[in-house]
């Protein structure tokens, strides 16, 4: 006889799109460390250095530079800036992907906010599915062996939101609304 011990509904708590190389260079803490100290300023690896090491990552330039070779293969940072300085080539980075790393409380709190945020997404989310460019250039992408389902098309409408919010978030709106800090160029 089988009987069935323990049994659980477990819900999504949040989506994330990457490609397997941005997967990959996020999985060190060093290289989220720079993601986030880059979201402030274009910097030096010398610049990150200093900060890291004030932040209790104490790593050699050899393999910060290593780093940042990483994220920069991922797509997750560029260069933004090169300088002569005494016959060496100094460059500044910056990052294209927004990383934040803190333990976030438990959001039930603001089940308010989470409903009526997602009925609004459910909206945007119908206007993308339903826009004939959209429907037209993901038209014939295999669908999942397992369920059959569209997957690749829910990606292409999670990256086009997330390249939505980014955009919110370089915004002066933006800017405003978190305490009238200007947020860095790219």
């Amino acid at each position: 006889m089988v009987g069935i011990l323990f049994e659980n509904e477990v819900k999504l708590k949040g989506v994330t799109t990457l490609g397997h190389q941005s997967a990959h260079a996020l999985n060190d803490p060093v290289r989220i460390k720079i993601l986030e100290i880059l979201s402030h300023k274009q910097m030096t690896t010398e610049e990150m250095s200093k900060i890291l090491r004030r932040t209790g990552h104490k790593k050699a330039m050899t393999t910060i530079r290593h780093h940042l070779d990483t994220l920069k293969s991922a797509g997750l940072i560029e260069v933004t800036k090169m300088v002569e300085v005494r016959g060496a080539v100094r460059k500044y980075y910056m990052p294209t992907l927004r990383a934040f790393s803190y333990n976030v409380p438990n959001l039930e709190k603001q089940s308010k906010l989470i409903e009526d945020a997602s009925s609004r997404l459910v909206k945007v989310l119908k206007s993308i599915f339903e826009d004939e460019n959209f429907a037209t250039e993901i038209d014939g992408k295999d669908n999942c062996n397992l369920c059959k389902g569209d997957h690749y098309k829910e990606y292409v409408a999670f990256e086009i939101l997330n390249t939505a919010l980014a955009r919110v978030l370089q915004s002066e709106e933006y800017a405003i609304m978190i305490g009238g800090k200007k947020q860095p160029k790219k």
